[in-house]
Protein backbone atom coordinates (compact mmCIF):
# COMPACT_ATOMS: atom_id res chain seq x y z
CA UNK A 1 0.00 0.00 0.00
CA UNK A 2 1.60 3.42 -1.04
CA UNK A 3 0.19 6.23 0.96
CA UNK A 4 0.61 9.08 -0.82
CA UNK A 5 -1.64 7.12 -3.49
CA UNK A 6 -4.23 6.43 -0.96
CA UNK A 7 -4.06 9.95 0.44
CA UNK A 8 -4.75 11.51 -3.42
CA UNK A 9 -7.60 9.39 -3.59
CA UNK A 10 -9.06 10.21 -0.54
CA UNK A 11 -9.21 13.78 -2.15
CA UNK A 12 -10.46 12.64 -5.44
CA UNK A 13 -13.67 10.98 -3.46
CA UNK A 14 -13.83 13.80 -0.98
CA UNK A 15 -13.89 16.27 -4.07
CA UNK A 16 -16.57 13.57 -5.95
CA UNK A 17 -18.45 14.00 -2.96
CA UNK A 18 -19.32 17.46 -2.91
CA UNK A 19 -19.63 17.44 -6.76
CA UNK A 20 -16.36 19.12 -7.69
CA UNK A 21 -14.22 17.22 -10.19
CA UNK A 22 -11.11 18.51 -11.89
CA UNK A 23 -7.47 17.69 -11.97
CA UNK A 24 -6.38 18.51 -8.04
CA UNK A 25 -5.68 15.19 -7.33
CA UNK A 26 -3.17 14.87 -9.92
CA UNK A 27 -1.54 18.18 -9.07
CA UNK A 28 -1.01 16.96 -5.44
CA UNK A 29 0.47 13.48 -6.36
CA UNK A 30 2.82 15.15 -8.81
CA UNK A 31 3.50 17.80 -6.14
CA UNK A 32 4.89 14.30 -3.88
CA UNK A 33 6.04 12.46 -6.66
CA UNK A 34 7.27 13.65 -9.97
CA UNK A 35 7.38 10.42 -11.17
CA UNK A 36 3.65 8.97 -9.69
CA UNK A 37 2.26 8.18 -13.15
CA UNK A 38 5.12 5.73 -13.87
CA UNK A 39 4.22 3.79 -10.92
CA UNK A 40 0.98 2.50 -12.17
CA UNK A 41 0.63 -1.30 -13.48
CA UNK A 42 -1.50 -0.46 -16.64
CA UNK A 43 -4.06 -2.99 -18.02
CA UNK A 44 -2.66 -4.74 -21.03
CA UNK A 45 -4.43 -2.70 -23.29
CA UNK A 46 -3.34 0.97 -23.74
CA UNK A 47 -4.45 3.19 -26.31
CA UNK A 48 -3.29 6.91 -26.32
CA UNK A 49 -5.26 9.72 -28.59
CA UNK A 50 -3.18 12.19 -29.69
CA UNK A 51 -3.02 15.43 -32.51
CA UNK A 52 -4.09 19.00 -32.36
CA UNK A 53 -8.19 18.58 -33.20
CA UNK A 54 -10.81 15.41 -32.03
CA UNK A 55 -9.12 14.32 -29.43
CA UNK A 56 -11.84 13.74 -27.44
CA UNK A 57 -14.31 12.90 -29.85
CA UNK A 58 -12.11 10.14 -31.16
CA UNK A 59 -11.27 8.81 -27.48
CA UNK A 60 -14.77 8.78 -26.37
CA UNK A 61 -15.70 7.03 -29.38
CA UNK A 62 -13.05 4.13 -28.67
CA UNK A 63 -13.49 3.84 -25.00
CA UNK A 64 -17.50 3.47 -25.37
CA UNK A 65 -16.84 0.60 -28.36
CA UNK A 66 -14.98 -1.54 -26.38
CA UNK A 67 -17.30 -1.23 -23.60
CA UNK A 68 -20.10 -1.93 -25.93
CA UNK A 69 -17.92 -5.14 -26.19
CA UNK A 70 -17.99 -6.55 -22.56
CA UNK A 71 -14.59 -4.76 -21.49
CA UNK A 72 -14.45 -2.50 -18.46
CA UNK A 73 -12.18 0.69 -20.01
CA UNK A 74 -10.95 3.76 -17.95
CA UNK A 75 -11.23 7.36 -20.06
CA UNK A 76 -10.52 10.78 -19.53
CA UNK A 77 -13.79 11.56 -21.50
CA UNK A 78 -13.72 15.14 -20.22
CA UNK A 79 -10.65 15.88 -21.90
CA UNK A 80 -8.33 16.67 -19.41
CA UNK A 81 -5.03 15.11 -21.18
CA UNK A 82 -2.11 16.75 -19.75
CA UNK A 83 -0.14 14.75 -16.71
CA UNK A 84 -2.19 16.18 -13.69
CA UNK A 85 -5.50 15.34 -15.43
CA UNK A 86 -4.07 11.34 -16.07
CA UNK A 87 -2.48 11.35 -12.97
CA UNK A 88 -6.04 11.96 -11.73
CA UNK A 89 -7.93 9.55 -13.61
CA UNK A 90 -5.17 6.42 -13.07
CA UNK A 91 -5.21 7.20 -9.48
CA UNK A 92 -9.55 7.18 -9.34
CA UNK A 93 -9.19 3.81 -11.16
CA UNK A 94 -6.93 1.83 -9.64
CA UNK A 95 -5.97 0.17 -6.07
CA UNK A 96 -3.69 1.26 -3.10
CA UNK A 97 -0.57 -0.56 -4.54
CA UNK A 98 -1.23 1.06 -8.27
CA UNK A 99 -2.56 -1.84 -9.50
CA UNK A 100 -5.04 0.12 -13.00
CA UNK A 101 -8.59 -2.03 -13.03
CA UNK A 102 -9.56 -2.41 -15.97
CA UNK A 103 -8.98 -4.07 -18.93
CA UNK A 104 -8.07 -1.17 -21.43
CA UNK A 105 -7.31 2.36 -20.71
CA UNK A 106 -7.84 5.10 -23.60
CA UNK A 107 -6.35 7.59 -22.30
CA UNK A 108 -6.40 11.30 -24.61
CA UNK A 109 -2.95 12.94 -24.30
CA UNK A 110 -1.93 16.71 -25.44
CA UNK A 111 0.40 16.16 -28.60
CA UNK A 112 2.85 18.91 -26.32
CA UNK A 113 3.21 16.47 -23.87
CA UNK A 114 3.10 12.82 -25.50
CA UNK A 115 7.22 13.00 -26.27
CA UNK A 116 6.98 13.23 -21.97
CA UNK A 117 4.12 10.60 -21.63
CA UNK A 118 4.88 8.32 -23.83
CA UNK A 119 7.25 5.89 -21.64
CA UNK A 120 4.97 6.20 -18.12
CA UNK A 121 1.88 5.34 -19.95
CA UNK A 122 3.30 2.57 -22.40
CA UNK A 123 0.65 2.20 -24.92
CA UNK A 124 0.29 -0.77 -26.97
CA UNK A 125 -1.67 1.60 -29.73
CA UNK A 126 -1.52 5.16 -30.29
CA UNK A 127 -3.86 6.95 -32.77
CA UNK A 128 -2.64 10.37 -34.13
CA UNK A 129 -5.59 12.79 -35.98
CA UNK A 130 -3.92 15.69 -37.56
CA UNK A 131 -1.50 18.74 -37.21
CA UNK A 132 -2.61 22.66 -36.95
CA UNK A 133 -0.28 25.19 -35.94
CA UNK A 134 -3.20 26.76 -33.95
CA UNK A 135 -0.87 25.69 -30.99
CA UNK A 136 2.43 27.51 -31.84
CA UNK A 137 1.25 29.81 -28.32
CA UNK A 138 2.29 27.15 -27.17
CA UNK A 139 4.54 25.13 -29.19
CA UNK A 140 6.06 27.35 -31.28
CA UNK A 141 6.73 24.98 -34.22
CA UNK A 142 4.74 22.76 -35.58
CA UNK A 143 8.12 20.65 -36.57
CA UNK A 144 9.07 20.66 -32.88
CA UNK A 145 6.02 18.50 -31.97
CA UNK A 146 6.52 16.33 -34.78
CA UNK A 147 9.86 15.28 -34.65
CA UNK A 148 9.54 14.91 -30.59
CA UNK A 149 6.77 12.04 -31.45
CA UNK A 150 9.23 10.55 -33.93
CA UNK A 151 11.70 10.23 -31.68
CA UNK A 152 9.14 8.21 -28.85
CA UNK A 153 7.90 6.34 -31.54
CA UNK A 154 10.41 5.43 -33.90
CA UNK A 155 11.28 2.11 -32.32
CA UNK A 156 7.54 1.57 -31.05
CA UNK A 157 6.38 -1.92 -31.23
CA UNK A 158 2.57 -1.32 -30.84
CA UNK A 159 0.05 -0.46 -33.32
CA UNK A 160 0.13 2.89 -35.10
CA UNK A 161 -3.86 4.16 -36.13
CA UNK A 162 -2.61 7.16 -38.32
CA UNK A 163 -4.70 9.75 -40.39
CA UNK A 164 -3.72 9.28 -44.15
CA UNK A 165 -5.25 12.28 -45.25
CA UNK A 166 -2.22 14.32 -43.61
CA UNK A 167 1.31 13.91 -44.91
CA UNK A 168 2.99 15.14 -41.46
CA UNK A 169 0.92 12.14 -39.11
CA UNK A 170 2.16 9.98 -42.36
CA UNK A 171 5.55 11.12 -41.76
CA UNK A 172 5.62 9.60 -38.32
CA UNK A 173 4.54 6.64 -39.30
CA UNK A 174 7.09 6.05 -42.12
CA UNK A 175 9.70 7.14 -39.77
CA UNK A 176 8.91 3.91 -37.08
CA UNK A 177 10.92 0.69 -37.63
CA UNK A 178 8.57 -1.70 -35.84
CA UNK A 179 5.14 -0.83 -35.50
CA UNK A 180 2.09 -2.20 -37.06
CA UNK A 181 0.94 0.99 -39.16
CA UNK A 182 -2.30 1.55 -40.09
CA UNK A 183 -4.26 4.11 -41.56
CA UNK A 184 -7.91 5.40 -41.90
CA UNK A 185 -9.37 8.15 -44.56
CA UNK A 186 -12.16 10.82 -45.41
CA UNK A 187 -13.28 10.22 -48.53
CA UNK A 188 -15.08 13.46 -50.24
CA UNK A 189 -18.48 14.48 -49.10
CA UNK A 190 -20.73 17.37 -49.73
CA UNK A 191 -19.23 19.19 -46.61
CA UNK A 192 -15.31 18.46 -48.09
CA UNK A 193 -13.41 22.25 -48.80
CA UNK A 194 -11.20 22.60 -51.25
CA UNK A 195 -9.06 25.76 -49.42
CA UNK A 196 -7.85 25.86 -45.87
CA UNK A 197 -7.30 28.82 -43.50
CA UNK A 198 -4.36 27.20 -42.04
CA UNK A 199 -1.20 28.50 -41.34
CA UNK A 200 1.86 28.08 -43.59
CA UNK A 201 3.63 24.88 -42.74
CA UNK A 202 0.06 22.45 -43.06
CA UNK A 203 -0.40 23.93 -46.37
CA UNK A 204 2.43 22.25 -47.91
CA UNK A 205 4.06 18.47 -48.22
CA UNK A 206 6.93 17.82 -45.96
CA UNK A 207 8.50 15.61 -48.21
CA UNK A 208 8.32 17.45 -51.99
CA UNK A 209 7.02 20.93 -50.99
CA UNK A 210 3.84 21.31 -52.96
CA UNK A 211 0.88 22.95 -52.10
CA UNK A 212 -1.70 20.41 -50.73
CA UNK A 213 -5.42 20.95 -51.83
Amino acid sequence: MDLRLVAVQIVRKALTAVGRGGSLPGRLALKMDSHFIEKFHMPKHVILVTGTNGKTTTSNLIAKSIMQAGLKVINNSRGDNLNVGIATLLAGNSDANFNVQADVAVIEVDELTLYRQFKALRPTALVVNNFFRDQLDRAGEMETIIRKIEEVTENFEGDLIMNGDDPNVVRIAENTKKAKVHYFSVGQNEVSQKTTNEASEGKFCPHCGARLV
